[in-house]
C-alpha cells in the first residue's frame, strides 16, 4: 500500500530514533573516554603504589589524549577508595588501583561499605606483589632452616616480628608462615611501613616480611638477611632469594597484587577497552623495566582471569584469617 508523503517522513524518522537508539551505546563505547579518567589510590601519596599508578595514569594519558589524574583517597583499611569507586557511575571514568586488600578485607571486616564481588568489577590483573622474609644480623642466621631451628627452641621467647597491622601483607605472611613451619612467634604491629621498617633498622624486632621495594632499601643498608621470598618463583629483582616451598615449606605461598578495577555495572565494551589500553602499556619495555627493578613483574592478563584470581584469592584469605583467629571488626 502506497503511503503519504508525510507518512513516509513520519517513518523515516521513527526508523532514524530507532536506529540511533540502538546505535548510540555502540558509540559512545567506540568513543571511550572522551573526557577525564580518574584512578582512585587508596594509599597516600609518595610511596611505590603510588608511583605505579601515576605511571600507568601519564601513559593512558598519552594513549588516549585525555587526562588521566590521580586521586588518593587512603584509610580505613584502603575501603575508603574503593568505596569511592563502587558507588562512582558505571561509566568507565572512575577506576581503582586495587591491591590485596580487596581480597582480605571481606574477612577483616564484619561490614563492608559496598560488595567486593558485585560493586566492584576486575579490569586487570597488573601484577604480583611477593615479599619478603627477612631476618636481623644479629641473631646470626643465614638460612630459612637455620631460622626453623631456632624458632622452635625458643617457645618461651618467641622470635618477634614487625608488621603494619592485623591484616596486612607483612601479617598474613607471617601468619602463613606460623601455619606451615608450626613454630610460634609474636607479632608486633606498627602504625604505618616507615616505623616498622625502622624497627627492623633498630633490632627491636626479629623478622619482618617486607614487600620487595622495602626489602631492597633494608638489604642494602646490611642490617638483614633476605631468607625467603613468599611466591612459587624468584623475583627478578632478587634471582638469588629462594621460594619458601624450595626451602622446606612446599606449600607455602602468600602473593599479593596489584591491578585496575572499575564500578560495577560498566559495560562490558568500556572494561574491555580499558583492559586492552593497559596491558599495551604493561607491554611496553621502557614501563616493564622501570617496574621490575621495584618489584613489580607486569605480567597483565584478561578481565575473565582477573575475576577468576579474585574469587579464588578472597575464598584464600577467608581460610587464613579464619586459621589465624583473626575476628573481623
Amino acid at each position: 500500500m502506497p503511503y503519504s508523503e508525510p507518512m513516509k517522513t513520519l517513518i523515516r524518522a521513527l526508523f532514524a530514533g530507532v536506529l540511533g537508539a540502538l546505535l548510540s551505546p555502540l558509540l559512545a563505547h567506540a568513543e571511550f573516554p572522551d573526557r577525564t579518567v580518574k584512578i582512585v589510590v587508596p594509599f597516600d601519596a609518595g610511596g611505590s603504589i603510588d608511583t605505579v599508578a601515576r605511571a600507568l595514569a601519564q601513559r593512558l594519558n598519552d594513549k588516549w589524549n585525555v587526562p588521566v589524574i590521580i586521586e588518593n583517597r587512603p584509610g580505613a583499611g584502603n575501603t575508603i577508595g574503593a568505596n569511592a569507586v563502587a558507588k562512582a557511575a558505571p561509566d568507565g571514568y572512575t577506576l581503582l588501583y586495587a591491591n590485596t586488600s580487596i581480597s582480605t578485607n571481606p574477612s577483616l571486616f564484619k561490614a563492608l561499605p559496598y560488595d567486593t564481588l558485585k560493586d566492584l568489577a576486575p579490569v586487570t590483573y597488573m601484577s604480583p606483589s611477593p615479599n619478603v622474609l627477612l631476618v636481623q644480623k644479629t641473631l646470626g642466621i643465614s638460612t630459612l632452616k637455620d631460622l626453623l631451628a631456632l624458632a622452635k627452641s625458643r617457645q618461651d621467647k618467641p622470635l618477634s616480628y614487625a608488621s603494619v597491622g592485623k591484616g596486612s601483607a607483612h601479617h598474613f605472611c607471617m601468619e602463613l608462615f606460623k601455619s606451615e613451619a608450626n613454630v610460634p612467634l609474636l607479632h608486633v604491629p606498627y602504625r604505618g611501613v616507615a616505623p616498622a621498617v625502622l624497627a627492623v633498622t633498630r633490632g627491636e624486632v626479629d623478622l619482618f616480611c617486607a614487600d620487595i621495594t622495602a626489602a631492597l632499601g633494608l638489604l642494602q643498608g646490611d642490617k638483614v638477611t633476605a631468607l625467603a621470598i613468599t611466591s612459587k618463583k624468584r623475583a627478578p629483582s632478587l634471582p638469588d632469594v629462594a621460594p619458601f616451598a624450595e626451602l622446606g615449606l612446599p606449600n607455602y605461598e602468600q602473593v599479593g597484587y596489584v591491578g585496575i578495577m572499575v564500578t560495577g555495572g560498566t559495560p562490558a565494551p568500556i572494561i574491555a577497552k580499558l583492559n586492552t589500553s593497559i596491558n599495551e602499556v604493561l607491554r611496553e619495555p621502557e614501563f616493564s623495566k622501570k617496574f621490575t627493578a621495584l618489584g613489580y613483574d607486569m605480567v597483565g592478563g584478561t578481565v575473565d582471569g582477573f575475576e577468576t584470581f579474585l574469587k579464588k584469592d578472597v575464598e584464600f584469605y577467608r581460610r587464613l584469617t579464619q586459621a589465624a583467629g583473626l575476628t573481623p571488626e
